[in-house]
């Protein structure tokens, strides 16, 4: 049992109801008798699903204004993700936690901390769930709230801290609503799911929402380097803001970078995985990590899955997750950096169903590699044919340019194109494990198959 008071702490909800409640739910078939039930569905199915909700016992429901609620709710997504926080306990800092942020670098960011923060820490992101113990797979880079609450609530007070991936996704739906970040990293701003967002602005408008998570007094470490960096500086108001970039901070090439003035280990190549290195850093000092062991257990971590993994040899075959414009474009000048002077090939599709206007983009970022080959990266409904043709438009003059519907034909053409001495980017699904292909989801691996080549051409 939980008070009305404590379950919505801090809430300004309009109506009467009970003083205690049994548990808080959103889906009107998993409520118990005593439950408190929040409305989130469309007004065509709301009504069906408060008196669901009722003849199961409700205590009471939650719901927009309009709605036959007993507290009328500005923001249901919100009441719910708090007062579920507030159930499971963490809405008080139970465990520290430290977020990431940005259109890329999350992953590897988050994968880095956790990495920081030592035996028994906590991960959650795209690549998966890890408890301490054991990895599990993740179906949204953010859980919904009852999932990640579950998650958290059940981890063991010896866990040194947790590493969290904040979409913008789920910052736009208040899924981390409820609980206090105390670190937060920004990695910047790209070019992604404006299917979605509808427009940048609104894109933008989420990832700031993240700012806000954090504790006041917190620590947001802010990439100087992206131009959408004051906007994110302003809205962590009340926090202790690291504006992060060359000179600001982190200075160095190519393996040799410092944070500080102290040597920084850089698991991955690039600029970019610098700064990712030296968040990741920053952030497990706030949740009490020294730096210095920090940095000494960066330099073991043994690289992040689908994250520029060198996965085969003759030519040497990289697996990346890039799959913006961006992304596209500094895997290129990474991979350019380890291998200068030989021929360089990238292999890449797009989503259907999603954001089309970053397709032609992409394209203008894979020209400069020396051979493109487009091929199938989940299409779902739409012809991989008509995605790959929106992708071309982009590329400009000079790179050699195949389309290869299936991937592991792409992937083998794009090693014959180069040559052994030569060099293949595969980029894309990273650690992704599917394909879906008309609406038909089947087995699909890069890492494996590029492992299973081996020194083979």
């Amino acid at each position: 049992m939980i008070t009305a008071q404590r379950l919505f702490r801090g809430q300004r909800l309009v109506g009467a109801g009970p003083e205690v409640f049994t548990g808080i739910v959103r889906d009107s078939r998993q409520v118990r008798s005593g439950d408190a039930y929040v409305a989130l569905g469309g007004p065509d199915e709301r009504s069906g699903h408060i008196a669901e909700a009722r003849a199961r016992g409700a205590a009471a429901i939650i719901g927009p204004a309009g709605s036959e609620a007993d507290w009328v709710s500005p923001d249901p997504r919100w009441t719910f993700a708090r007062a579920s926080a507030a159930f499971h306990g963490l809405d008080e800092g139970r465990l520290p936690v430290a977020g990431t942020t940005g259109t890329k670098g999350k992953s590897t960011v988050t994968h880095l901390l956790w990495w920081c923060l030592g035996t028994g820490a906590a991960r959650i992101g795209t690549i998966g769930w890890h408890d301490g113990v054991a990895e599990r797979t993740n179906r949204q880079t953010t859980p919904p709230p009852e999932e990640l609450h579950a998650f958290l609530a059940a981890l063991p007070l010896s866990c040194p801290g947790v590493a969290l991936e904040v979409s913008s996704h789920g910052a736009d739906q208040h899924r981390l609503a409820g609980v206090p970040l105390a670190a937060l990293a920004v990695t910047g701003l790209g070019h992604d799911h404006l299917d979605y967002h509808g427009s940048v602005g609104s894109y933008l408008a989420a990832k700031l929402r993240a700012c806000a998570l954090v504790r006041p007094g917190g620590l947001v470490v802010i990439n100087a380097d992206d131009p959408r960096a004051p906007a994110f500086a302003t809205a962590a108001h009340g926090r202790r803001v690291r504006l992060l970039g060359r000179d600001q901070g982190l200075t160095g090439a190519a393996d040799v970078w410092s944070l500080d003035g102290q040597p920084l280990p850089t698991p991955l190549p690039g600029d970019f995985n610098a700064w990712n290195a030296a968040a990741a850093v920053l952030m497990a000092e706030e949740l009490g990590v020294p730096r210095a062991i920090a940095c000494a257990r960066l330099a073991t971590c043994p690289g992040v899955p689908g994250r520029c993994e060198r996965l085969a040899e003759a030519p040497a075959t990289y697996v990346d997750y890039a799959h913006t414009p961006e992304s596209i474009g500094r895997i290129i000048g990474a991979v350019r950096d380890l291998h200068p002077g030989v021929p360089l090939a990238i292999v890449f599709g797009c989503g259907g169903d999603r954001d089309a206007s970053k397709r032609a983009p992409m394209g203008a970022a894979a020209s400069a590699a020396d051979v493109v080959v487009l091929t199938t990266d989940n299409s779902r409904r739409e012809a991989p044919a008509a995605i790959a043709a929106e992708i071309r438009r982009g590329v400009m003059a000079g790179p050699q340019v195949i389309e290869e519907p299936d991937r592991a034909a792409a992937i083998h053409a794009a090693r014959q194109a180069v040559g052994p001495a030569g060099v293949v980017i595969v980029a894309g699904k990273g650690h992704e494990t599917t394909q879906d292909i008309g609406g038909v989801v089947m087995p699909w691996d890069d890492r494996a198959f590029v492992r299973s080549l081996g020194a083979r051409s």
